[in-house]
């Protein structure tokens, strides 16, 4: 009995070898779409970084640097549509809540601490919302506004407008 011929033992062990490579080529995206999706939840949970880096490994997934965490939650938020940023901020807001609800009372019955812990939350809130921005931009239209009206009454005086470094 004719057994069929065999292939060299070197190219099978390379042909298992590049198969293998392909698999895990194949299933490193996914594993790292998995990876990065357990970072966000875990910041949305209200993980620190370096909490997150220390339960990585206990999720089963390789152990990641807390630089590289925050550039993989810094993506995310840069990249995906405006609800997930939305959807942070909320959470960050409901937070914020929480944290004054609990200082508020004693705030107002004179605590100087809890009340310099209120005003710092609403401070946080602040700038999470983008409202200290927003009044930073009134006073400088108020100056631009305020400068227009004196270079257009020059004008209308005949005069040279002055440069802003002159007025």
């Amino acid at each position: 009995m004719a057994s069929a011929p065999r292939k060299p033992l070197k190219k099978t062990i390379a042909a298992r070898s590049n198969a293998k490579q392909a698999a895990s080529a194949e299933q490193k995206p996914i594993d790292r779409v998995n990876r990065d999706l357990a970072i966000l939840n875990m910041r949305l949970h209200g993980l620190t970084f370096p909490e997150i880096a220390r339960k990585l490994p206990e999720a089963g997934f390789k152990r990641v640097s807390v630089s590289r965490i925050y550039a993989i939650v810094g993506k995310a938020l840069r990249s995906a549509p405006n609800q997930p940023a939305r959807d942070l901020r909320q959470l960050e807001l409901m937070r914020l809540d929480q944290l004054q609800a609990a200082h508020y009372k004693n705030a107002m019955n004179g605590d100087a601490a809890a009340a310099q812990r209120v005003l710092a939350i609403m401070d946080r809130r602040a700038k999470l919302l983008g409202l200290d921005a927003a009044a930073e931009t009134g006073a400088s239209l108020d100056e631009a506004r305020d400068s227009l009206i004196k270079k257009l009454e020059q004008l209308a005086r005949g005069q040279q407008p002055k440069s802003d470094a002159n007025s």
